[in-house]
């Protein structure tokens, strides 16, 4: 037998009569179903977030400046951060429905874009640059202005990244002439 006769042949545990039959088509069943079921319930655990954020933004909203927190620390048993989260995804709930987010932590992650500071995904004014790029990158609309900030922070990064590697080629250039 040569190095080369298995390639025509049959392969182990390629063929299809080794598979179980019994119970097979059951057990198929059942794991699509649980999927479904894992998938449903990772929808529901964001739109009832959406709609928990909904209902704090309303309280936030009567309770006026300075009994928020005061609010939050008598009547919850979660956090004030929580309860930004919350609305967070709320007033965001357009964008993360065009978004592949499995869970609420995913959720959570993607509109603060990773970081630990408290960032407003949609403000009237001064927008943040890198969120609006992460807005554009997952085929967000933006609005004329948007995008004159959004190419000026571009323009801008870009340039930083020239002089970067600049001064990178040039510190390698240094290195190679004193090995001479």
């Amino acid at each position: 037998m040569s190095r080369f006769d298995s390639l025509g042949g049959k392969r182990p545990g390629s063929q299809k009569d080794n598979l179980p039959t019994s119970k097979s088509d059951q057990t198929v069943k059942r794991i699509i179903d649980l999927h479904e079921s894992v998938l449903g319930g990772m929808k529901n655990v964001l739109q009832n977030a959406m709609a928990l954020g909904e209902e704090l933004s309303r309280i936030k909203e009567d309770l006026g400046h300075g009994n928020w927190i005061p609010w939050i620390e008598q009547n919850l048993p979660f956090s004030e951060r929580s309860a930004r989260n919350y609305i967070s995804i709320f007033k965001n709930k357009e964008l993360l429905n065009r978004q592949p987010i499995a869970d609420l932590k995913s959720a959570i992650k993607f509109l603060s874009d990773g970081t630990q500071e408290e960032k407003e995904i949609n403000p009237k004014e001064n927008q943040d640059p890198k969120i609006l790029y992460k807005r554009f990158r997952h085929g967000e609309k933006l609005s004329q202005k948007d995008k004159i900030i959004l190419k000026e922070f571009l323009i801008i990064e870009k340039e930083n990244i020239f002089a970067k590697a600049k001064k990178k080629v040039t510190e390698i250039e240094n290195e190679i002439q004193s090995l001479k």
